[in-house]
């Protein structure tokens, strides 16, 4: 028996539009997409097992996440073997969960990714990262950022990574209230506000502010047009970043998590004591890469 454990680390998007939608009902998105510093921690045991054994076990802290085939690391894993071969496994995944469920920061991509970084070496396999992305694109459109991480310009359906160099940086807080957001149904409103008129945002004003030392005056969510106007607690999150000193703030993939970035972490701090006061789910970070 050996494990190895792994940070899952969430991601948010510093820049987000919707450019088209496919054939196959998938869209393609522009996206920058940051790591910080909250994470899942995620511990994958490899047990002794007899030939034409398979066999993948989930426990996780929060008692609703599902623990079955419907969970985003038991399909990482499941895919990992076929592609490798391996016939025989049995493996324990256990889910030590921080990241808000349902909240656009890529919870369960990020602890998929995770997984299919743990589950090589604990095979003695030698898998290089284009080659788990390409296990992982098939399960999610956010799990090969979530293996590449840092800062990255995310296209396609999400699956063409450019790593990027950002100059700025600055302590963040995410904040998250009310009900989670169905990522399938928040792009069923995209598209029925904008039709096939995607792609409204210049496409080299989200990548100018990489090369700024300086918090960018401004960014840019298509989805919070389709889902701030139904969750007033994800607009409230966003007057109360703005009036306690954040830089800016904005709400993180397809929401409700909101983030705001801050001139220093007096402030920063400030904010997250008036959303907690208030019973608000509140998290400290920064950016990570």
């Amino acid at each position: 028996m050996s494990s190895l454990t792994a940070k899952a680390y969430a991601k948010i998007n510093l820049h987000l539009d919707v450019t088209g939608r496919l054939k196959n009902g998938y869209h393609t998105i522009r996206s920058v997409m940051q790591q910080v510093s909250l994470f899942d921690e995620i511990t994958v045991t490899r047990e002794d097992c007899p030939n034409g054994t398979r066999e993948i076990g989930i426990t996780c802290t929060v008692p609703d996440i599902p623990t079955d085939r419907r969970n985003i690391v038991y399909k990482c894993a499941d895919a990992f073997f076929e592609h490798f071969g391996i016939d025989s496994f049995r493996i324990s995944i256990h889910i030590d969960k921080r990241i808000p469920h349902g909240a656009g920061m890529a919870g369960g991509s990020t602890d998929g990714a995770a997984v299919l970084r743990l589950l090589p070496p604990l095979f003695g396999i030698d898998a290089d990262a284009d080659t788990l992305c390409r296990i992982g694109s098939r399960i999610g459109a956010d799990i090969p950022f979530c293996i590449v991480g840092g800062s990255c310009l995310c296209e396609g359906i999400g699956e063409v990574l450019t790593p990027m160099k950002r100059r700025f940086d600055c302590p963040v807080l995410v904040a998250i209230d009310g009900e989670p957001v169905s990522t399938p149904e928040a792009y069923g409103m995209i598209d029925t506000m904008y039709g096939e008129r995607f792609g409204n945002d210049s496409a080299s004003a989200e990548l100018a502010f990489m090369d700024s030392p300086h918090i960018p005056d401004s960014l840019y969510n298509i989805f919070e047009s389709v889902i701030l106007p139904h969750h007033p607690e994800a607009s409230a999150i966003k007057a109360g970043m703005a009036a306690h000193g954040a830089r800016v703030s904005l709400m993180s993939g397809s929401g409700p998590s909101v983030f705001g970035l801050f001139e220093d972490v007096g402030e920063r701090d400030c904010a997250l004591a008036y959303f907690t006061s208030r019973g608000v789910r509140a998290f400290p970070c920064e950016f990570v890469g």
